[in-house]
């Protein structure tokens, strides 16, 4: 009779499709005028008809081409710099527009430096916030005026995908409507999401390793360095909600944001910067630090001089200790040390601040299953040895040293008396059987009495003919990224029913209800490009 010990195995899988060009698109890249870098987040809206995208990373774009039959035009809006209006006519269905943005020239105030702190003189000092921590207070105070109250609906284009070796993997697409009954209520309990249309996107490559939960168990697979994440049942969406610190203002959003009321201020450093401004509103811009033995925050947040919106926050944190070198503030390789990273920025409607677009970005490793490892371990009670069934040919002379192996019987360990090579792939072990050993209470009791879960078997300094180490697992990184571009906003007329909700601890792309409205047309995938083309002066 023989015992034999379960394994686990994983795969890998993938595919890589070429990505062509959809015709009923118009596509764009948004460049900065001076620097010619690409320009990410903005604002693209179709005039009068309150829809539109927000450009990618890359500041690439697409607006459905009905839009240039209509003959619309498109409001291109960017902090920091001058909207600009465009004619969709005059833009080339065939080929990637290149549209220049210029950078906006501000005014600033009269400044001068108190206490290691910018202040700002002017108009009325006695009335108004001078440092940066007094404009930042007076911003979450003023939360409950600037911010909706009321139920509000927002229709927008959410995804999911990694960044590995500079291109996108495990792309995952949806348009969805959030129903946020208000400021006054907790965003994860209260408000519900209900999913339009979702899909894997097939023209760009997956990878079946790092698209599974993370797990912090015995294997670590797939962990955050130095943080931990709550998967949610595998519910990106609901991740990226938890992340909108201003949303969130009044619980816990993320480590050290905090409560963004009650820690945020006493958590960081803050300085004020030049201003800067977005679509003519004129915008406080304040420098956030933070700098402990393990992590290092940088970051900014935007608020509008007139009211005290926050209007943008942009938060990163970063591994301040990796090896023996600290990093500094100034440090120019702080983006290899990146950990995670949320944006989130609100647009002015009506007297109130509304979601344009969140998005958050952790780093994270993944585990590859060893080359080599062990098929099997029998306990051989007929002939009295034990049985390592290995899945690659293993360099004889490494096995058969019995210092490699530690075998044990409910804590006790057995001595090994010869090790032979059964086949390329199978090494027996002949434990010592003299009076007191272990392996007599083993080899000479009931089969039926003797528990696979009281054995250990450790071994160690065994490798294989190509050198692969026994149980080795290499690891690799990604950065992974989570975002939703509000495409319409409007208030809530009437809730669907509940079955029509998006479950919120299920994965947004496995078995979730989906309707599609009336008018969905009105809505599209805003899918990064891959290709580069014409430029529009």
């Amino acid at each position: 009779m023989r015992i034999r010990v379960n394994f686990i195995a994983f795969l890998v899988l993938f595919c890589t499709v070429v990505h062509g060009q959809e015709s009923e698109f118009i596509s764009g890249i948004l460049i900065d005028a001076e620097n010619i870098e690409p320009i990410p987040f903005a604002s693209i809206r179709v005039k009068n008809r309150a829809v539109g995208v927000i450009s990618n990373n890359d500041g690439s774009f697409r607006i459905p081409i009905k839009f240039r039959e209509l003959n619309d035009t498109l409001e291109v809006t960017s902090m920091g710099y001058d909207s600009r209006e465009i004619v969709i006519g005059e833009l080339l269905s065939d080929k990637i527009n290149r549209l220049f943005l210029k950078p906006m020239l501000v005014q600033l105030d009269e400044v001068t430096l108190s206490a290691s702190k910018k202040r700002r003189r002017g108009r009325n000092d006695n009335d108004r916030p001078v440092t940066a921590e007094e404009i930042i207070s007076k911003a979450i105070e003023k939360i409950p005026l600037n911010y909706p109250y009321n139920p509000q609906s927002y229709v927008g284009y959410y995804r999911d995908y990694q960044w590995k070796s500079g291109g996108y993997t495990n792309l995952n697409e949806a348009i969805v409507e959030v129903f946020d009954k208000g400021f006054g209520t907790l965003d994860y309990e209260d408000s519900n999401t209900r999913i339009y249309e979702y899909s894997r996107n097939a023209n760009f490559p997956t990878d079946s390793l790092s698209e599974r939960l993370y797990d912090y168990g015995e294997y670590k697979t797939k962990t955050i360095p130095k943080a931990y994440l709550n998967s949610y049942g595998g519910n990106e969406f609901v991740i990226l909600r938890i992340m909108d610190a201003i949303r969130n203002y009044n619980t816990f959003s993320y480590s050290y944001v905090d409560h963004l009321d009650k820690d945020f201020i006493k958590n960081h450093d803050f300085s004020i910067e030049d201003d800067t401004s977005l679509d003519g509103m004129p915008l406080y811009a304040i420098d956030i630090y933070k700098h402990n033995r393990k992590i290092m925050v940088r970051g900014k947040i935007y608020i509008s001089k007139d009211n005290f919106e926050i209007v943008k926050l942009e938060y990163a944190t970063y591994d301040a200790l990796l090896g023996t070198r600290k990093i500094s503030k100034t440090s120019k390789k702080i983006e290899d040390r990146l950990l995670y990273r949320t944006v989130v920025e609100y647009k002015k409607e009506d007297n109130l601040m509304f979601p344009s677009y969140i998005s958050f970005s952790n780093k994270f490793e993944v585990k590859v299953p060893p080359v080599f490892t062990v098929k099997n371990v029998f306990v051989d009670f007929e002939n009295k040895l034990f049985e390592i069934v290995f899945n690659r040919e293993p360099m004889h002379f490494k096995v058969l040293k019995d210092k490699n192996y530690n075998i044990s019987y409910k804590g006790r360990g057995i001595d090994i008396e010869k090790i032979v090579l059964a086949d390329s792939v199978t090494v027996q072990l002949y434990p010592k059987m003299n009076l007191g050993d272990q392996a007599l209470e083993i080899f000479y009791a009931d089969p039926g009495d003797i528990g696979k879960d009281d054995f250990r078997v450790l071994m160690d300094n065994i490798i294989d003919l190509d050198g692969n180490k026994l149980d080795y697992s290499e690891t690799y990184s990604l950065m992974q990224f989570r975002e939703f571009f509000v495409q319409q906003r409007k208030p809530v007329g009437q809730y669907p029913g509940k079955h029509l909700y998006m479950d919120k601890n299920w994965p947004i792309f496995q078995d979730q209800p989906i309707v599609k409205p009336d008018n969905y047309s009105d809505f599209w995938m805003n899918t990064p490009l891959r290709n580069e083309g014409a430029i529009i002066k």
